[in-house]
């Protein structure tokens, strides 16, 4: 079984109770602590929440997106992905947002590919960054998730992936499973085993409206899935 939903509630519960309130560009107070860690264990198994629903298709849907370098809502919104859609201009676009960053980065570099070399060779320099400044103002949201770090240990690839900003309850599930898939891809690419997913979240925060859906949340049982 997979501890990872434990470890999620920790992150959770320390957030509700001894967050600071702070104001955001939404109008809605957050509560939010810095930099909040944990490390998932994947041959425990893949990390999703269960005691609230979560719709792994969803997270699949965003990840092959991302991994086509696609920057429209239309691929999304065929699979039912709907929440980039109030970012999106008249025509779905939402410039250079994740897909871009990772197989256009200037506009012409494929990081993936890169990271790939550099995972081969047991480098330690294979990393794949979203946080490009000369792109923010072309970009509807700027990234949530600004780097990709992999570590080949011997025949096992790991990943740790940096949050400038995570939306505890509502986004880092998501987030949680598409970055899970990106070590498995990577792993598959090169004929390594998936092993560990490391995440460090900057600025962890939930959101005041949601307190009562987070208690409930808390308070249901975690399934351990085979």
């Amino acid at each position: 079984m997979n501890n990872f939903e434990r470890d999620y509630r920790k992150i959770l519960r320390q957030v509700v109770v001894n967050g600071r309130r702070s104001e955001n560009r939404t109008g809605v107070d957050t509560f939010k602590l810095f930099n909040q860690s944990m490390t998932i264990l994947l041959d425990q198994g893949f990390p999703i929440v269960t005691a609230k629903k979560v719709y792994f298709r969803k997270a699949l849907a965003e990840f092959i997106w991302m991994l086509r370098g696609e920057t429209s809502t239309q691929y999304l919104n065929q699979c039912d992905v709907k929440w980039w859609n109030d970012f999106a201009d008249e025509k779905g676009e939402l410039g250079k947002v994740y897909g871009y960053q990772m197989r256009s980065f200037g506009g012409h570099f494929d990081q993936v590919e890169y990271a790939l070399e550099q995972i081969k060779k047991g480098s330690r320099r294979a990393v794949i960054s979203l946080w490009n400044p000369n792109d923010l103002e072309d970009q509807a949201l700027p990234c949530c998730f600004t780097q990709m770090i992999f570590y080949r240990d011997g025949e096992n690839l790991s990943m740790h992936i940096t949050f400038r900003s995570s939306d505890l309850f509502l986004g880092l599930p998501y987030d949680v499973m598409t970055s899970a898939l990106m070590v498995y891809y990577m792993a598959k690419m090169v004929n390594l085993v998936p092993d560990r997913l490391a995440i460090t979240l900057v600025d962890a925060h939930v959101y005041e409206c949601y307190n009562e859906q987070i208690k409930k949340y808390l308070s249901e049982p975690i399934s351990f899935l085979p």
